[in-house]
């Protein structure tokens, strides 16, 4: 009768070190599986941006930001005119459109962690927020043939359009200033 007593025991603490392993091991697997990430496209997006920036590296924070609260000013009489929106005219009824939708988009953006293997060697990312040089970006915005990236930068924020070329290529279209900071 003790043989089968040990089997039980055995069993009861098999059943429960698995319990336990199964309790441990979810929360890494389940935040994995939720971890929100970029596109290819997206990628391609952040790597035109800089295209023909001049420098030879840029500082980005290691995440986008979730930062939503600059798209109501894309919607006030102060930026927005007949003829366009900053340094955005509307000649492309297609442009004025993806701007009126991407207050909708823009709603639904997650802070993602950037990956430093699917960036170009000229990118630097850094988790230090005391550094005067870094640059936040929200995740690229694709709308159509427009993309948006919102550009924050210890003093400005602005708002970069592309449009995708013939190539496949994001090309700078336009910018739209959202503030800027004067220093002496």
């Amino acid at each position: 009768m003790k043989h089968p007593e040990i089997i039980k025991q055995m069993v009861r603490s098999a059943i429960r070190k698995m319990a336990f392993m199964a309790l441990i091991f979810i929360p890494f697997f389940a935040e994995a599986q939720n971890k929100e990430v970029l596109t290819k496209e997206q990628y391609k997006v952040i790597e035109d941006s800089f295209k023909n920036s001049g420098k030879e590296f840029t500082r980005l924070f290691y995440q986008t930001i979730d930062y939503k609260s600059w798209v109501h000013l894309l919607y006030g009489d102060y930026y927005r005119e007949e003829r366009g929106i900053g340094l955005c005219t509307f000649k492309d009824s297609q442009l004025e459109g993806a701007i009126d939708q991407l207050i909708y988009q823009v709603m639904n953006i997650q802070v993602k962690e950037l990956n430093p293997k699917k960036l170009g060697k000229r990118f630097v990312l850094t988790r230090d927020l005391k550094e005067d040089s870094y640059l936040s970006i929200t995740e690229p915005l694709i709308i159509g043939n427009y993309s948006f990236i919102l550009f924050k930068y210890r003093y400005s924020e602005s708002l970069e359009v592309q449009k995708k070329n013939h190539n496949g290529d994001w090309v700078y279209e336009c910018s739209i200033p959202l503030y800027v900071v004067f220093v002496d």
